[in-house]
């Protein structure tokens, strides 16, 4: 059927990325279709443009959690003493790009993220503040980091931890998401894309130090 006919055959797939629906609401739907010059695409049919495709990309990136160093150590953190953070590497952006060559029809979009902002949560609600948010630096590179030592806001936790347990200390970092037209990150910005957010944790251990005072 078809052999010799001008036109294209489309094959359905399933995006198994995709968190709604399911493959068997594909078996309802006709997995192969032939379009050929007299069978033109039913007018109600989905194009498949550079928006689209940049969606397909969105779903594809993976952001890295922060990586974060503190000082003191984590395993070391000390009771009224402000916890500075910073990134153990430069962070730069991620992207991904999604592009189709078939039939004469060549499309691209790219995805890309930046991170912004990161917010820490001490975990505990011995800790004052609880929790701080620093927007991060973009250097000369085009890389991004952050360093809290001369922030306004570092979190100060007041009690030691108990022996055998630990706090949590959660940071989020947050991107910001656009695409734009062709197979490279540096084009112009066509739309802005929904947030996106990585996050990582690390285990907390606050010690007192001991000092004795004479006169």
């Amino acid at each position: 059927m078809h052999i010799g006919d001008k036109g294209e055959w489309y094959v359905m797939r399933y995006n198994s990325d995709i968190t709604s629906g399911t493959p068997e609401e594909c078996l309802d739907q006709d997995g192969f279709v032939f379009i050929g010059p007299g069978h033109p695409a039913p007018a109600d049919a989905p194009v498949l443009d550079a928006e689209i495709l940049a969606g397909l990309a969105y779903q594809k990136a993976r952001l890295p959690a922060p990586p974060l160093t503190l000082s003191p150590k984590a395993g070391r953190q000390v009771v009224n003493l402000a916890t500075h953070v910073r990134f153990a590497r430069t962070l730069g952006r991620v992207w991904v790009t999604a592009a189709i060559d078939q039939a004469g029809r060549e499309l691209a979009a790219t995805t890309v993220a930046e991170p912004v902002r990161l917010r820490l949560a001490a975990g505990t609600t011995d800790a004052d503040p609880a929790s701080c948010t620093y927007d991060l630096v973009k250097d000369a590179g085009g890389g991004y980091s952050v360093n809290t030592e001369d922030a306004e806001c570092n979190i100060v936790y007041r009690r030691v931890t108990a022996e055998g347990t630990r706090h949590t200390l959660r940071a989020a970092l947050t991107w910001r998401v656009f695409w734009s037209e062709g197979p490279g990150p540096d084009g112009t910005p066509r739309h802005a894309m929904p947030e996106g957010e990585s996050v990582g944790e690390v285990a907390v251990t606050v010690k007192e130090i001991q000092a004795v005072n004479r006169d």
